[in-house]
């Protein structure tokens, strides 16, 4: 990744929805954990998305990455 890439990683994160992460399977609730039911994570995402990104289980962050891998533009051969 150069950082062109990450950059536009950044703002992909900053733009998404709830829909959009829904669509992808990102968000299930409880970032598919019983245990993390006594907060809304949701709601944290929302608040904080970086540090939510963090907390999120691998299975999550997995489909997270994709979701913005499909989102960064394709390179051209130059």
């Amino acid at each position: 990744m150069n950082p062109r890439d990450f950059h536009n990683a950044l703002r992909i994160v900053h733009c998404l929805g709830l829909t959009d992460l829904q669509s992808a399977g990102v968000v299930d609730e409880n970032w598919g954990t019983p245990e993390a039911s006594n907060r809304d994570q949701i709601a944290a995402f929302f608040d904080d998305r970086f540090t939510e990104i963090l907390r999120m289980p691998d299975a999550n962050f997995d489909r997270l990455c994709k979701l913005i891998e499909s989102r960064q533009p394709s390179r051209r051969a130059a």
